[in-house]
């Protein structure tokens, strides 16, 4: 039977600094309005109550600017509900929006010396930090959709992982 949904799923490496320490680059996957706010294209967010079905998550309503969207789909924003789980090494991070899509993504920490060589993409062994943020990315939506959300998620994750690198960064210069 044919099916208009269809399912992506992106896998995005970035190397830490070396000197990060787990616990501080975990601290910063913990501190969901810094999450929130590396994306590029957020409006404003805010705090939703818990869901008794899912009492480990916060919730939050994020509007984001969509100008990239075909014309009609959605207006040039839109909200959606995120829920952000914490969890031992990173986050798990489930959105719903508009139009039946899913997307579910985990930032996790992982030993960089337990990456594929892929993974590292050939960066020397002296130049490489004992970290590395993971990122796996599960989309869930109208085939139309999905093909933009996708684009979207291509255009952006290196921005947005650059900015994570610059907190942690930016506040192991000041410790």
């Amino acid at each position: 039977m044919f099916s208009f949904n269809t399912t992506t799923n992106l896998h995005h490496v970035t190397l830490l600094p070396r000197g990060t320490e787990f616990q501080h680059a975990l601290s910063h996957l913990h501190n969901h309005d810094l999450l929130i706010r590396l994306d590029p294209e957020l409006a404003h967010y805010e705090t939703l109550p818990a869901d008794p079905a899912n009492p480990n998550a916060k919730r939050y309503k994020v509007t984001d600017h969509m100008h990239t969207l075909p014309k009609g789909l959605w207006d040039t924003t839109v909200a959606f509900e995120a829920d952000i789980t914490d969890t031992d090494d990173g986050i798990l991070w489930a959105i719903k929006a508009p139009l039946g899509l899913v997307q579910r993504t985990t930032w996790r920490l992982l030993k960089t010396e337990t990456l594929a060589q892929e993974d590292v993409g050939g960066v020397a062994e002296s130049e490489r930090g004992e970290w590395s943020l993971v990122e796996d990315v599960e989309i869930k939506a109208n085939r139309m959709l999905v093909g933009t959300v996708k684009g979207k998620c291509e255009e952006n994750w290196r921005g947005v992982h650059a900015r994570f690198v610059g907190h942690l960064k930016g506040e192991a210069v000041k410790s």
